[in-house]
């Protein structure tokens, strides 16, 4: 029994190995696409992805990053880092695969718990106390005081024409550092 790139099972036991022109060409581009995945994390999310002992493999994506977008080099680098992950068994494919989503739900989440602070801020600003002792009664370790200034002057600032936002960004960084969301 033989299974392909598209999990197709052939029940022929006397298979020889074929694998459709069209299935290995799909197989090719998925393994490009995760190739540029891995190229366009950033340098401290690359670290984190299992070569293993594919050095060429990692200094060809290293190489790849320092390249100009959308040119002709990078595109046969690209092409270049597919060839070395054809040359990786499976289950080498699957552990890059899986850290690269681990680092992507990674950012999914950051940026939840980032859209979860603006969005706290904003009700602080627009509420007032209420939402602020709200808040204190969930976290009592916040300074009221502190936080009721910051609220203060952040309405006053978006309330006037002037362009500073820098107790807007402060009262950010506040709710940030005391972990809020």
């Amino acid at each position: 029994m033989h299974q392909d790139y598209n999990n197709f099972v052939h029940e022929n036991e006397e298979d020889d190995g074929w694998v459709s022109r069209s299935s290995r060409k799909r197989h090719s581009r998925s393994l490009r696409e995760i190739g540029k995945q891995v190229v366009a994390l950033a340098e401290s999310e690359l670290e984190k992805i299992p070569f293993g002992d594919h050095d060429s493999l990692r200094e060809a994506c290293f190489t790849a990053r320092k390249m100009k977008p959308r040119s002709e080099e990078l595109r046969r680098e690209h092409l270049h880092i597919e060839a070395l992950m054809r040359g990786l068994d499976d289950d080498e494919v699957s552990a890059i695969s899986a850290a690269l989503e681990a680092v992507k739900s990674k950012c999914v989440a950051g940026n939840a718990a980032f859209h979860k602070l603006e969005e706290l801020r904003e009700r602080l600003i627009r509420e007032g106390m209420p939402e602020i002792n709200r808040l204190m009664g969930e976290h009592p370790e916040y300074d009221r005081q502190k936080l009721r200034a910051l609220t203060d002057k952040a309405r006053k600032e978006l309330e006037s024409p002037d362009g500073d936002r820098r107790f807007y960004r402060e009262l950010f960084k506040y709710l940030r550092d005391q972990g809020a969301a």
